[in-house]
């Protein structure tokens, strides 16, 4: 396997912690009564641009690290990930919009890391 293909595992893990950290931001900025920077990061571009590196990432890693080790599981999760972080911008109340797209991060971060262990088993004797 390539060193490219653990790079992106790596990536997308960063990808997903960075994810994690915009959702969360957002309800302290709102505590805090931080408008200024709410609007600053909370800007639907960055958003999509944050879930659309988690799919180019993804598939390519994740397709990768299918054809290495065969397991089927780990790019379910992706999926599952993905799709819960899809339906996190979807939807419009503020707490549940939130836990989905907290949720898929983890997920999505998780597959990344499962997907690291078994490309290093399959590799390493």
């Amino acid at each position: 396997m390539s060193k490219l293909q653990y790079v992106l595992d790596k990536i997308g893990i960063c990808t997903s912690v960075v994810c994690l950290l915009h959702c969360l931001s957002i309800p302290v900025f709102l505590l805090f009564g931080m408008d200024v920077v709410l609007r600053s990061i909370n800007q639907e571009w960055v958003e999509w641009t944050i879930i659309g590196l988690a799919l180019v990432i993804g598939i390519v890693s994740f397709l990768g690290g299918f054809i290495t080790h065969r397991q089927h599981y780990v790019p379910v999760l992706y999926v599952a990930g993905f799709l819960l972080l899809v339906n996190g911008e979807a939807v419009v109340t503020t707490w549940v919009s939130l836990t989905l797209t907290i949720a898929g991060s983890m997920v999505i971060a998780y597959a990344h890391v499962q997907n690291l262990k078994w490309k290093r088993y399959v590799v390493a004797p």
